[in-house]
């Protein structure tokens, strides 16, 4: 269950004064949030959160000299923190009493004393529990949308909660996390490798799983190659993977498998344990090709002329020489940082996306060349980009493709955000203002 705070005549609220009272760093809106206008607080829906800390957005709705603040079922401590501490700063600045939805109308040293830290831990706590409790009873997945990604709670993660049920609750909030911020941490994203046999009426989708890296695996491939230094492959479901290794592997989703690092020495205990059960064809995993030859995902580059689709192959490329060079030069170790990601997977959550940087491989150098050395403008290209997918891609389509360049803008521009932590350690003015500007560029706006 939500929970919700309203103030009644609130008069012209400032966007950052408020949050600079709040003495919280990183306080970040949703991409498809409405966005400040002349520094006063969005109008309608906006979606706050704190910068790798919130598992979930607050909701703020102001219209009509009314704001309000909604706390979403299974937030975190934190989340619930910033939403009593954003209404009752809001409150003190228009001198105005808070509206709970289960209390009357409250002064604000009331509402503190009653919505304090205890009250935060019983009902983050209790919400939880009433989150397993269904799980156990209905035994469904439940799907909660994060900041940045959404969880999906199903057998796989309950069943590990559940082993330990006294940090079932801390557990719970620190996977969410976790989920939210992957390229926060150094982590190995690994992407899926689409192969096709020789008479080419079978594909099949592969990752690769090796020593010496935490690495995120993803229920979106077949088979996970599991590196080994023999002739002969290895190649294991998911699912087979996780038994393999235990405790120690960790479903941060129920499709979303945070594989641990194992050092050098020990990886062959590893190998040893997959190969009684791993095939050594990886086309055994293999999916029949549809009649026209091409996978369902596919479909998206048939919609694009040629120079269309030329012009989408450039999209993270432009991104990326937007957010990079806005603090001054870009040097090597960016460049190669950023091809390494590319090839990675980092982008790998968004079907058109993911073609794009399938048919881009081949040409990687080329394109980055061209984009760097001036002979591509950025700007122009997005633009014309954004005029494209906005007129031959659903609303819906067209939005998740740009919040993926969004996503490769702020991957940049991070600290530990950034590709493996090699981007310094925080977002810069300068690049803020990159990020603002291709939020302008690309016509983000909300989803409906």
């Amino acid at each position: 269950m939500s929970h919700s705070f309203h103030i009644r005549n609130v008069n012209k609220l400032s966007y950052q004064k408020t949050l600079d009272k709040l003495g919280i760093n990183n306080l970040l809106l949703t991409d498809d949030s409405p966005q400040p206008v002349n520094n006063d607080w969005p109008e309608g829906d906006a979606y706050l959160y704190i910068d790798q800390i919130s598992v979930r957005p607050i909701e703020t709705s102001f219209c009509n000299g009314i704001f309000s603040a909604r706390i979403f079922s299974n937030s975190s401590p934190k989340d619930y923190d910033l939403a009593i501490k954003l209404v009752a700063e809001i409150a003190k600045q228009n001198s105005a009493a808070i509206e709970p939805e289960d209390s009357t109308a409250l002064t604000v040293e009331e509402f503190l004393q009653k919505y304090d830290n205890d009250w935060i831990k019983e009902h983050c706590t209790s919400m939880v529990k009433m989150l397993i409790g269904s799980y156990q009873h209905e035994q469904v997945t439940f799907t909660l949308a994060g900041t940045i990604r959404n969880l999906e709670a199903g057998p796989r993660f309950f069943g590990q909660l559940l082993a330990n049920p006294g940090t079932a609750v801390s557990e719970f909030f620190k996977r969410f996390r976790t989920l939210n911020y992957l390229e926060n941490h150094d982590f190995y994203i690994a992407t899926g490798i689409k192969l096709q046999n020789d008479s080419a009426d079978l594909e099949v989708i592969t990752s690769v799983y090796g020593p010496g890296v935490d690495t995120i695996l993803s229920d979106g491939a077949d088979a996970i190659n599991v590196r080994s230094d023999g002739e002969d492959h290895y190649f294991i479901t998911l699912e087979q993977l996780a038994e393999v290794l235990g405790e120690k592997a960790i479903w941060l989703s129920e499709s979303v498998l945070l594989a641990p690092a194992v050092e050098e020495a020990d990886w062959h205990n590893v190998v040893a344990a997959v190969e009684p059960i791993a095939k050594t064809d990886v086309f055994e995993f293999g999916r029949a090709v549809n009649e026209s030859g091409s996978t369902q995902h596919d479909g998206f580059k048939a919609m694009f002329s040629e120079e269309e689709w030329k012009n989408l192959l450039y999209s993270p490329i432009v991104v990326f020489a937007v957010v990079a060079s806005a603090d001054g030069a870009i040097d090597k170790k960016e460049i190669r940082s950023f091809q390494q990601q590319l090839i990675h997977g980092l982008i790998v959550d968004n079907h058109i996306m993911q073609q794009i940087v399938t048919d881009l491989m081949p040409n990687l150098t080329q394109f980055m060349a061209e984009v760097l050395e001036g002979d591509v403008e950025p700007t122009s290209v997005l633009e014309s980009i954004t005029t494209t997918v906005d007129a031959k891609l659903s609303n819906e389509d067209a939005m998740h493709y740009k919040l993926s360049l969004m996503q490769i803008g702020k991957s940049i521009a991070g600290s530990s955000a950034g590709f493996l932590g090699m981007f310094g350690d925080k977002i810069s003015d300068k690049e803020k203002q990159a990020l603002a500007a291709l939020t302008a560029i690309l016509k983000i706006a909300p989803l409906h």
